[in-house]
């Protein structure tokens, strides 16, 4: 996979494509819960503000749209804690996804068709 910085037609479609890692555990070590997949700024101060306007907003597009007005884009994933809506974690999908393969290879596993 192509790491960050994204054009903002990259970054939709990676975003698109792992979309089905929302409800899925964030990490082995803590009961987070994945709730978004999302177009984030690349540069850090940006993606900061992001993240600021995210938990203000509670919608990732209207967090990416208040303000920036860059061109480069990257896409992360969010997670918070069941006891927090508060307590945000994030990592850019490359990092999470090599981090993560095990939860990523679960997550494809689709229903076999009846019979």
């Amino acid at each position: 996979m192509k790491r960050a910085p994204y054009t903002l037609p990259e970054a939709e479609k990676l975003c698109t494509e792992f979309q089905h890692l929302v409800g899925k555990r964030f990490n082995k070590d803590n009961d987070t819960t994945i709730t978004c997949v999302a177009i984030a700024p690349f540069d850090q101060n940006s993606k900061n503000r992001f993240t600021i306007f995210y938990l203000l907003f509670d919608d990732a597009e209207t967090a990416l749209s208040h303000e920036y007005k860059g061109l480069l884009y990257d896409v992360i994933v969010i997670a918070s804690s069941p006891q927090d809506r508060n307590d945000l974690f994030q990592e850019d999908i490359c990092t999470w996804t090599s981090v993560n393969a095990d939860v990523l290879a679960g997550s494809k596993v689709k229903a076999q068709p009846h019979a």
